[in-house]
């Protein structure tokens, strides 16, 4: 079970990773656009027309990339919070575990008493 959340973890973290340098990409794109169409506001209007479409799409693209990362952020961390629950729920196991061992290892040592008498 620790495994699979690891994994789903691992999974996520690349997705995100990916994401992110795709969000990046796409960013660097809009600005290097931005600078060669329009580096000092000297452009005619038409041009400002033409560069709305591309710009749009690298928005959109933008946007969607945005959105995939949000989901992704938040899909790691309830990963993160179920793997603090899973911790938290080992660690109580343990505790019992280590409460019955030591009551095993009483009730041993009164067993062999016993037997030695």
């Amino acid at each position: 079970m620790c495994e699979e959340v690891k994994e789903t973890v691992q999974r996520h973290t690349q997705s995100m990773r990916h994401s992110k340098e795709e969000l990046n990409r796409l960013n660097q794109a809009i600005q290097k656009l931005t600078v060669d169409v329009d580096p000092d506001k000297s452009q005619p209007c038409e041009l400002e027309g033409a560069k709305d479409a591309p710009a749009l799409q690298e928005e959109g693209a933008s946007d969607s990339a945005k959105g995939k990362l949000a989901w992704l952020e938040a899909a790691l961390q309830k990963a993160k919070q179920d793997m603090v629950r899973q911790l938290r729920e080992y660690q109580e196991l343990m505790i019992v575990k280590l409460g019955l061992d030591f009551e095993i290892a009483t009730y041993r040592k009164l067993l062999e008493s016993e037997e030695s008498r």
